[in-house]
């Protein structure tokens, strides 16, 4: 039985049923997709009970693998179908009196195909709490898939003693819930706030590791909640480095310790929007000291939305090669519109030297959500753009002047908020460009950086808690230590 999505008391009536299956357009592959079915006349949305939704305070979806039946009062209805975001929506509508059965079979007709180009998409962060209504097994074996994500990335996270469910779940690669189209991997997220709703040293996720980082949570957010605020998190990243794991930064860089991660090497993608809109200046900064730092995105609480990276892999798609495509800056970031970039015939993650001052910059954008333009960003400035036509697609393709060394990438712009709330956004990773005699490095954002991990390591020593002094000393001293690094590359150093 369906019940409303506005939990109204349910009705006696004599039920209809839509029934019908879910296919890709032009294969006639059944494929599982996340479905809405909206009464017409009141635009009353309609769920069934026993189903996988989406989100509970954005239950607009709920998921089918291939084949779907429901059963709801006599009316009129649309049916629509949503895959991923390489793929457009697809919709009928339908009316069904009492007792009468109909069928509405889907074809979801595909938008652009970036595997035939090597392009992957994952999602690397995401959890659950106890708010479903369903096996947790269940939600993990559909939503990815129909979600069309080649990669799901599971974190273990401590928050007091929150009821995580995914947390039952082991460390490592989770092959009995890989076997529909995606690979599933259980990380780990590391956390400190200084409060529930400040990031003291940040969030930060660890990936392809074989085991858990202890203490996963420090602080405040442990399942002590005097417990201390150490080790710090960039020890904690070293431990992962060892074991050949991957660190992502999380929520846009928030937090006092994600330049100290970034300028000591611990940092190997960058994660914008998860859980937040999409914000770039904490990111241009660090891109404009010289760092050569991956772009990425996940959702955090569930899969909701459709934020994704995506990878370009090198030869056959596996985790590792997604993974090593992912430290390599091969990226670009969306919730929903398709974005590319290349600097004289190179993308994301590529170096480029630009010896006569300018370079041949393409761009173009696809998208089946409203967009306003594309843009071209260099060093953090916008130095083109281009209006999507009808809000869909777009191709700018200038020599552009680039007289100082550094970065290039191609962003979105604009367009009205997705159905969960959040702006439209996509982003590629950088292309980094270099002008002989010129400086990779921007002194304004090293000194910048500089100056707030001073203001770290006074708000550490002063505010935040350890069992002695000794563990004090250690972590201002890794704060100490990454603004020294700065100053190196101030200098034109490297780091020793």
């Amino acid at each position: 039985m369906l019940a409303p999505l506005t939990g109204q008391q349910r009705q006696s009536y004599p039920r209809a049923v839509i029934r019908g299956t879910v296919t890709e357009k032009g294969t006639g592959k059944p494929v599982a997709a996340k479905l809405r079915i909206t009464e017409s006349n009141r635009n009353q949305i309609f769920v069934p009970e026993n189903a996988v939704k989406t989100m509970p305070d954005r239950r607009h979806y709920f998921y089918a693998r291939g084949s779907y039946e429901v059963a709801l009062p006599a009316g009129r209805y649309r049916v629509e179908a949503v895959r991923g975001i390489c793929h457009e929506v697809a919709a009928e509508y339908t009316e069904v009196g009492p007792g009468i059965t109909h069928t509405v079979n889907l074809e979801i007709p595909p938008l652009k195909d970036m595997r035939g180009a090597g392009w992957y998409s994952g999602n690397t962060h995401t959890h659950y709490h106890v708010e479903i209504d369903e096996n947790p097994d269940d939600r993990l074996r559909i939503v990815p898939p129909a979600e069309d994500l080649d990669v799901s990335v599971i974190s273990y996270l401590i928050r007091g003693d929150s009821p995580y469910i995914t947390n039952k779940y082991r460390i490592g690669r989770l092959p009995e819930f890989s076997r529909d189209g995606t690979l599933i991997d259980m990380g780990e997220e590391a956390r400190n706030n200084r409060t529930f709703g400040e990031f003291g040293y940040g969030h930060c996720l660890f990936l392809n590791i074989p085991r858990a980082i202890e203490p996963v949570s420090t602080g405040l957010l442990a399942l002590d909640p005097a417990a201390p605020d150490y080790p710090t998190l960039s020890m904690l990243c070293e431990e992962v480095r060892q074991l050949k794991g991957t660190v992502v930064w999380c929520h846009n860089g928030s937090g006092m310790e994600a330049p100290v991660a970034a300028v000591l090497g611990l940092m190997n993608a960058y994660n914008v929007a998860d859980g937040l809109d999409a914000d770039y200046p904490r990111y241009y900064k660090l891109l404009n000291t010289g760092l050569e730092i991956p772009l990425s995105t996940g959702t955090d609480w569930w899969i909701y939305d459709h934020n994704r990276v995506f990878v370009q892999t090198e030869g056959p798609f596996t985790y590792d090669s997604w993974i090593a495509g992912l430290r390599a800056g091969r990226t670009f970031v969306s919730n929903g519109p398709l974005i590319e970039l290349t600097v004289d015939g190179q993308g994301p993650g590529a170096k480029v030297a630009v010896p006569s001052g300018r370079a041949r910059v393409a761009a173009s954008l696809l998208s089946r959500i409203p967009v306003e333009r594309i843009e071209i960003v260099v060093n953090g400035e916008i130095v083109a753009d281009q209006p999507a036509a009808g809000g869909r697609e777009v191709r700018l393709e200038r020599d552009i002047e680039i007289t100082e060394s550094g970065w290039i990438a191609a962003r979105t712009s604009g367009g009205p908020k997705t159905f969960a709330g959040f702006h439209p956004f996509a982003h590629t990773g950088p292309v980094y460009v270099r002008v002989p005699g010129t400086s990779h490095r921007r002194a304004e954002a090293i000194g910048s950086l500089m100056d707030e991990l001073s203001r770290s390591m006074r708000t550490i020593a002063k505010s935040f808690r350890f069992r002695n002094d000794a563990e004090r000393a250690l972590a201002v001293g890794k704060f100490e230590q990454a603004r020294r690094a700065y100053g190196n590359l101030l200098l034109g150093t490297e780091q020793g």
